[in-house]
C-alpha cells in the first residue's frame, strides 16, 4: 500500500478489503421503496439543506460538479448538478435512492465520512472502486442535537477541477444546516412549551394575569377572561389600570404593592357589577413584572368548606324510620327542600334536627353549595356576632390580621343552619333580623356592606311561641324563621322505629371498633322499646355503643345493658311491683317471663333472651328457679 496515502484512506482500504468489496463494481445499489420512506423521515433535513445546496451549486454551476445530500446510511436523498454530469453519474448508479456506504463500495467520501465521523476528501485513485477514479469527492457528516450523525453533505466533480477549498465550502454549509436545525428545534421546543403553558393556565380555575414592569398586560388565561368578560385580544397589550379600576393596580405601578393575598371587590372598567375576588400578588424575579392570581371568593370558600367538613353529608335516603308520625315529617321536609323558604325545625334534644337540616339542603337546588352549621347556644354571646358576621382587622383585641369572614359569608350561595336559635340574645336577634331582611352583612368593625345569598334553616328545642310571649324571643324574627315549621317527633312517639335504629347503630359501632355483632336479642329489643328515651335518638346511640363495648359475644343480650334502662319504663312491668326494681330483679323477671311464654322450653326461652342454654341454666340456678 502506498504510504503516501492519508492514514484514514489506508485504514479505509484495509476495511474495504476485509469486507470483500469488489474493486471493479460499477456503482451502488438503488432501493426505490426505501427512498420513499427516507424522503418522508428526512423531510425537515431536506427542507433545511436544499437552499444551501442550491447556493453551493450556484458557485460551481457549469463546471461538472454535483451537490448531494445523503442520510446516515449513505443513501442519496437529493442530487443537484449539471445535466451532463448527472447522466455520467447515472452510469455508475450515483443517483437518488442509491446507497454509497463503505461496506458495499469501499473507500468513498460519503461512506468513509460516516465511518470516520468527520469531514474528508477522497481524491481520484484514493477511491477503492476503479469506477470512481475519475471523481474527487468532498463530504462532511451532519449531526443532530445529540451529536448523532443524521446525514451527509457531499460535493463530487472531475478530479482535475477539485481543490482543498471545496471541502471547506462543504463544511461551512454543514455548519449552517446544523445551526438552522438547532434554531428550528429551539423554536419548536419554545412553541411546544408555549402550548403546554397555554393548556396548563387555561385548565386552572384561578384567573391569571402577567404584566410587565410598566403595567402592560402580557398574558391572561381563560378563567380571567371569563371573570372580566373579555377575550385575550381585548386584554393583551393594554394597561392593567385601563381594565381594572381598583386602587391596588395603581399601587403596583407606583411600586407600593406588596407580595401576598388581598381580598377585593373587583371593579372592571365600564361595569356596575363588582366581583368578590382574592388577589394573589407575586412579583416576577428580576423585577420585570407581576403575576397576579384572581380567585373568586365563592370558589375559595367552597374549597375551604369542603376541606373543613362544612358540608352536608346526610340525605333523606340515609334517615332511618318508618313510623307514620315520622314519615309525615319526612314528607314535609322533602317538600320544604323544593323551595327556598326559611325552615324552623322543632323537637327535643337528640331527635335529629341536624340530620333533617342536612337532608333538606342536599335535596334542594343549593346542594352543591356550602352548608354551614353553627350552634348558637355553644358560643359565648359576645363572640356570636363575630362568628356569624365576621370582623375586620383591628375590630377588637386579638382580631386576626386581615380580618375574618363570618358564617354568613362562608355560606354564600348555600345554606346556614342556626342550631339552638332559642339561645340567641335579643341584641343578636335584632342584627340577624336585619340580615334576613336586607340579605346583607357588615363585618364587625367594618363599613363595607356585603351581599349574601343564603337559605336559613333554624332549629330549637324550645317552644318559641312561649318565648315570644315571655319577650325573650322577638316576634318579628319568629315569623321570619317560622315559614315552614317541621316538628320532629321524640323517640317515645315512634317506638316501632327503635329496633331499626338499634340494628343500624349496632352495625355502625361494631364495624368501627372491630367487633362482630350478629344480632340483638328479642329481650333487649323489648327492653329498648319499653324505655322512655328522654335523650331520644342520641341517647339510644350512646346506650348501644356502651353495650357493644361491654359485650364479649356476637349477640347483644340483657347483661350488656346499662342500669338506667331497668329503672324507667313506659309499659307495665312483667311482674307488678310497688317499688322500682333493680337490674337483678329485672333479669329474674325476664327469665320467668321467657320460661312462661315458651312453656318451660329451655331452648326457645334461651333463644328469645339471646343467651345460650348453659347461660340460661346458670341464671336459673343463680335465682333459684330450678
Amino acid at each position: 500500500m502506498d504510504r503516501r496515502l492519508a492514514p484514514f484512506i489506508q485504514t479505509s482500504w484495509i476495511r474495504s478489503k476485509k469486507n470483500g468489496v469488489n474493486a471493479f463494481r460499477r456503482g451502488g445499489s438503488v432501493a426505490k421503496e426505501q427512498l420513499k420512506k427516507a424522503l418522508k423521515e428526512k423531510s425537515l433535513l431536506i427542507e433545511v439543506s436544499l437552499p444551501l445546496m442550491e447556493s453551493l451549486y450556484a458557485i460551481v454551476e457549469g463546471s461538472g460538479f454535483l451537490v448531494i445530500l445523503c442520510d446516515e446510511t449513505g443513501m442519496l436523498l437529493k442530487v443537484i448538478g449539471d445535466e451532463e454530469t448527472i447522466r455520467e453519474a447515472e452510469k455508475m448508479s450515483f443517483v437518488e435512492g442509491a446507497v454509497w456506504n463503505e461496506r458495499e463500495l469501499g473507500t468513498n467520501a460519503i461512506g468513509t465520512a460516516i465511518v470516520e465521523g468527520q469531514p474528508l476528501q477522497v481524491y481520484a485513485h484514493e477511491h477503492y472502486c476503479a469506477a470512481c477514479h475519475a471523481w474527487t469527492c468532498s463530504a462532511a457528516p451532519i449531526r443532530g442535537k445529540n451529536g448523532e450523525i443524521i446525514g451527509v453533505l457531499n460535493m463530487s466533480g472531475p478530479f482535475d477541477k477539485v481543490n482543498p477549498h471545496t471541502l471547506g465550502m462543504v463544511v461551512s454549509a454543514v455548519k449552517a444546516i446544523e445551526t438552522h436545525l438547532q434554531l428550528l428545534e429551539k423554536s419548536e421546543k419554545n412553541e411546544r412549551m408555549k402550548r403546554y403553558l397555554e393548556a396548563t393556565t387555561n385548565t386552572l380555575t384561578d384567573g391569571l394575569l402577567i404584566m410587565d414592569q410598566n403595567g402592560r398586560i402580557v398574558k391572561t388565561n381563560g378563567a380571567l377572561q371569563k371573570i372580566a368578560g373579555m377575550n385575550e385580544e381585548e386584554m393583551t397589550g393594554k394597561m392593567v389600570i385601563s381594565i381594572f379600576k381598583n386602587r391596588i393596580f395603581h399601587d403596583v405601578l407606583g411600586g407600593r404593592a406588596r407580595e401576598g393575598d388581598k381580598e377585593i371587590r373587583l371593579h372592571i372598567n365600564g361595569r356596575e357589577e363588582r366581583k368578590h375576588v382574592l388577589l394573589g400578588m407575586h412579583p416576577i424575579a428580576g423585577s420585570i413584572g407581576w403575576l397576579i392570581q384572581f380567585k373568586e371568593i365563592q370558589q375559595v370558600r367552597q374549597f375551604v368548606n369542603a376541606m373543613t367538613g362544612s358540608q352536608a353529608k346526610i340525605t333523606f335516603q340515609g334517615i332511618i324510620g318508618r313510623s307514620p308520625a315520622f314519615m309525615t315529617q319526612i314528607q314535609e321536609a322533602k317538600q320544604a327542600a323544593m323551595t327556598d323558604a326559611n325552615v324552623l325545625l322543632l323537637g327535643e334534644s337528640g331527635t335529629g334536627k341536624d340530620v333533617f337540616a342536612q337532608a333538606i339542603h342536599n335535596a334542594g337546588e343549593r346542594r352543591h353549595k356550602p352548608f354551614i352549621a353553627i350552634n348558637c347556644g355553644a358560643i359565648p354571646r359576645d363572640l356570636l356576632g363575630s362568628e356569624l358576621f365576621g370582623y375586620e382587622e383591628g375590630a377588637f383585641t386579638g382580631a386576626r390580621k386581615g380580618g375574618s369572614p363570618g358564617k354568613f359569608e362562608l355560606a354564600d350561595g348555600g345554606t346556614i343552619f342556626l342550631d339552638e336559635i332559642g339561645e340567641m340574645s335579643l341584641e343578636m336577634q335584632v342584627v340577624l333580623l336585619r340580615v334576613l331582611q336586607t340579605k346583607e352583612v357588615t363585618r364587625i368593625g367594618g363599613h363595607r356592606v356585603l351581599p349574601v345569598n343564603v337559605r336559613i334553616i333554624a332549629a330549637t328545642n324550645k317552644k318559641l311561641e312561649e318565648e315570644v310571649r315571655n319577650e325573650t324571643f322577638r316576634e318579628d324574627l319568629f315569623y321570619r324563621l317560622n315559614v315552614i315549621p317541621i316538628r320532629i317527633p321524640p323517640l317515645r312517639e315512634r317506638k316501632e322505629d327503635i329496633p331499626l335504629l338499634a340494628r343500624y347503630f349496632a352495625g355502625e359501632c361494631s364495624r368501627r371498633i372491630g367487633k362482630q355483632i350478629d344480632s340483638i336479642s328479642p329481650a333487649v329489643n323489648e327492653m329498648l322499646c319499653r324505655y322512655e328515651w328522654p335523650g331520644n335518638v342520641r341517647e339510644l346511640q350512646n346506650i348501644l355503643e356502651r353495650s357493644i363495648h361491654k359485650t364479649t359475644g356476637t349477640i347483644l343480650d340483657m347483661s350488656t345493658l346499662p342500669d338506667e334502662l331497668f329503672h324507667q319504663y313506659t309499659a307495665a312491668p312483667l311482674k307488678p311491683s310497688k317499688t322500682i326494681m333493680t337490674k337483678e330483679e329485672w333479669k329474674k323477671q325476664a327469665l320467668l317471663h321467657a320460661l312462661s311464654l315458651h312453656e318451660n322450653n329451655y331452648s326457645r326461652a334461651a333463644k328469645s333472651l339471646g343467651i345460650s342454654r348453659s347461660t340460661l341454666y346458670r341464671q336459673m340456678e343463680r335465682f333459684h328457679l330450678k
